[in-house]
């Protein structure tokens, strides 16, 4: 095994370990007496958005398709917080922080965050020796 397999390797352990501790938090700040699941809504927002931004960015060079899925990620936490918002007609900076005091989102978005861009190290190979072909050059 070579260092960069060791560093993917290691990189899907870290973001396994960063899922179960998302999962773990969602599912002990829920308030089922409230019916407040927003950890868990949290973790459902980022997953959509990530899995519907990972196939657009697959071909980008993995440096820029890291920042956008990391902003998929961040973008995905916060949409689902607002539909709610929009949905139990509330502003959005208070159901932002009561999520974030109250329903355990201080915990598990970070979390999805770094798990998404740790899953995205683990998936995309570094390629660093291929050739960057320019527009109007012929391939070889």
């Amino acid at each position: 095994m070579n260092r960069r397999r060791a560093g993917q390797v290691l990189a899907g352990l870290l973001s396994l370990a960063c899922f179960g501790w998302a999962i773990w938090a969602a599912r002990s700040s829920a308030i089922p007496e409230l019916r407040v699941y927003d950890g868990f809504l949290v973790l459902l927002g980022a997953a959509v958005l990530v899995s519907l931004a990972a196939p657009l960015v697959w071909r980008w060079p993995r440096e820029r398709s890291l920042v956008a899925i990391a902003l998929a990620a961040v973008l995905g936490c916060i949409a689902s917080l607002g539909i709610s918002a929009l949905r139990h007609h509330m502003p959005l900076s208070r159901r932002l922080r009561g999520a974030w005091m109250i329903g355990g989102v201080d915990l598990v978005a970070p979390a999805v965050v770094i798990g998404f861009v740790c899953l995205w190290f683990a998936v995309r190979e570094h390629r660093g020796d291929t050739p960057r072909r320019h527009h109007g050059t012929s391939a070889p």
